[in-house]
């Protein structure tokens, strides 16, 4: 593999990793409307079926959602 296409392979690499991050932060924002613990148990009522890496974020999300209204209630 030459220099150039080592060079190609590593930006497009850190391009993926970078949209990557971006979609993760849209789907934060996007999320962050649900506080509750009802409104959390929805949403994950909707994704339970669901499988791959973005159902998993959700379900991640959604569960430092809990936490943090958990934290809140608790102070």
């Amino acid at each position: 593999m030459s220099t150039s296409q080592i060079w190609t392979t590593v930006k497009d690499e850190l391009r993926a990793r970078r949209e990557a991050r971006e979609r993760a932060a849209a789907l934060r924002a996007d999320l962050a409307h649900y506080r509750t613990p009802a409104e959390i148990d929805d949403l994950l009522a909707a994704v339970d079926q669901q499988e791959g890496p973005e159902a998993d974020l959700i379900r991640s999300v959604l569960s430092d959602n809990l936490r943090a209204w958990q934290a809140r209630v608790s102070a």
